[in-house]
C-alpha cells in the first residue's frame, strides 16, 4: 500500500452544522475525494463529553453510501498538556474516538501541547503528562479502530510548541501503533520561523510516523501583527492563511520526498473563501500525492 492512500478534503466551515453536512458532502462527492475530515465538534453529536445517541444516528445517516471514507478532527483546543482540565480532555477525546469508531474513520486529529513559555524543568513536566495521557488514550483508540493522530502546531508569542523531531520523540515514547503524527505543513513552517528549527531537517524524523497530513500553503511568516481582514493577511502574506496548496511559498517538491510512514490521507484544509479553487486544489493535490509514490519507489530503488 501507498503511504499516502488518497485526498481528503476538511468539512471545517463548509458544515457548521449538522443540517449543513449532507449538502457539502454532496458538493465533496462532486470534487471526487477520497476521504472526508469531519470537524466533529460543529455537529453536536457529543455534550458534556456524552454522546447524544439520536445525533450520532442522524451524523450516521448523513454519512452513510458515500464513496469516500472518513477521518475525524476533535476539538480545536484539545490539549494534553491542560494539567488544569486534564480529565475533561481525556474524557472529550475519548468521547469523539468512540463517534469515529462508530463512523469507521481511520483517524482522529489531536492537537499537540501549547504551552505557555516556561523553565525546561517546567515544559518537560508537562510533556511527561502528555505521554502518560497519549499511553492512556492509546487502547481506547485501538478498540474504536482508529489511529489517535496529534498534529504540529506553531505558537504565537509567549508560546511554545513541540518541533516536528520532538512531537516524533514523544510519539515513540509511548511506542503505540495507535499514536500517530498529523503533519500540518504550513505549521510546521511557521513554528520552525519562531523558533529557529531546520524544518526538511526535522520532518525527516516525523514523517515516518505520519499517519494524516493537512495540506494548505502558508508564506511560512509568523503574524507579528494584526492585519485589518483575512484578504489582508494573504496580501501581507502573514500567519496560517490556509491557501491553497501552490499558492503559498512551500517547497511542496522537496515535501513530496519525505519517507512517510502512513497509512495517511492528504487531506486540504481549505476555507470558503477557497471554494472556487476546491476542484483545482483537488487535482493538484491528487498530482502531489503522485509525485510521493513516485519518490517513495526511487527511494526504495536506490536503497
Amino acid at each position: 500500500m501507498a503511504a499516502i492512500t488518497g485526498v481528503g478534503l476538511s468539512t471545517a466551515d463548509y458544515a457548521l452544522t449538522l443540517r449543513e453536512l449532507g449538502p457539502a458532502l454532496d458538493w465533496f462527492e462532486q470534487l471526487g475525494v477520497d476521504a472526508v475530515e469531519l470537524s466533529l465538534s460543529n455537529f453536536e453529536v457529543i455534550g458534556g463529553c456524552q454522546i447524544y445517541g439520536d445525533r450520532l444516528k442522524e451524523l450516521r445517516r448523513i454519512c452513510a453510501d458515500r464513496p469516500f471514507g472518513y477521518t475525524v478532527h476533535g476539538p480545536i483546543l484539545s490539549s494534553f498538556t491542560d494539567r488544569t482540565h486534564l480529565a475533561l480532555q481525556k474524557a472529550a477525546a475519548a468521547a469523539c474516538l468512540e463517534v469515529s469508531g462508530s463512523l469507521g474513520a481511520t483517524a482522529q486529529v489531536h492537537h499537540a501541547g501549547l504551552l505557555p513559555v516556561c523553565s525546561v524543568e517546567q515544559r518537560e513536566d508537562l510533556l511527561a503528562i502528555e505521554r502518560e495521557a497519549l499511553a492512556e488514550i492509546a487502547p481506547v483508540a485501538q478498540a474504536h479502530g482508529v489511529v489517535f493522530c496529534v498534529e504540529t502546531l506553531f505558537g504565537r508569542l509567549e508560546e511554545w510548541t513541540a518541533s516536528p523531531a520532538e512531537l516524533a520523540r514523544q510519539i515513540r515514547a509511548v511506542d503505540h501503533p495507535n499514536i500517530r503524527a498529523t503533519i500540518d505543513f504550513s505549521h510546521v513552517f511557521l513554528n520552525a520561523a519562531e523558533r529557529g528549527f531546520d524544518p526538511m531537517e526535522e520532518l525527516e524524523e516525523l514523517a515516518p510516523l505520519a499517519a494524516h497530513l493537512h495540506v494548505h500553503d502558508s508564506f511560512a511568516l509568523p503574524r507579528s501583527f494584526s492585519p485589518y481582514s483575512r484578504s489582508e493577511a494573504i496580501l501581507f502574506g502573514i500567519g496560517d492563511l490556509h491557501l491553497p496548496p501552490g499558492r503559498g511559498s512551500l517547497p511542496w517538491e522537496r515535501l513530496a520526498r519525505l519517507p512517510y510512514g502512513g497509512p495517511a490521507v492528504a487531506n486540504l484544509e481549505l476555507t470558503t473563501r477557497h471554494r472556487d479553487q476546491a476542484a483545482d486544489a483537488v487535482g493538484w493535490t491528487r498530482a502531489w500525492v503522485g509525485q510521493a509514490a513516485e519518490a517513495a519507489v526511487a527511494a526504495g530503488a536506490a536503497a
